[in-house]
């Protein structure tokens, strides 16, 4: 895969396994590297990269609708959508789900984590 050391611009190759895996920069040791994926700056692991509530929201009400709705489905068996912010989560029985039980399962899962993490960053840094 593809990388960007966001401290000396280098750009280089590396394997990359799962969410977990910590990188860093071969030129500098660098650990602020970006997976340059289909151009979308997704960051690699690191600690501390859950979401407060507000920013969990945040994601659901502005963030990219197909990454949301691929997430919610493969990870929890959930139909996202959205018309301007107004968002909804429902279950095969398009039953509204509670989003504070959704918030609290990611807090619970760190790849679930991770992967609002990468898209909370494609929000903050490439818009939705």
């Amino acid at each position: 895969m593809k990388f960007y050391c966001k401290k000396c611009q280098n750009k280089f190759d590396e394997k990359y396994n799962d969410l977990f895996d910590h990188l860093k920069c071969p030129n500098c040791s660098n650990k602020e590297i970006v997976l340059n994926f289909l151009l979308q700056g997704i960051l690699p692991p690191q600690d501390g990269f859950g979401l407060a509530f507000w920013e969990f929201e945040d994601v659901l009400e502005t963030g990219n609708e197909s990454y949301l709705k691929d997430f919610f489905e493969e990870e929890f068996n959930l139909r996202f959508s959205r018309i301007d912010e107004e968002f909804s989560l429902l279950d095969e029985k398009n039953k509204e789900t509670d989003l504070k039980e959704v918030f609290k399962r990611t807090q619970k899962d760190g790849k679930l984590q991770r992967k609002l993490y990468n898209i909370y960053y494609v929000l903050l840094h490439h818009g939705t």
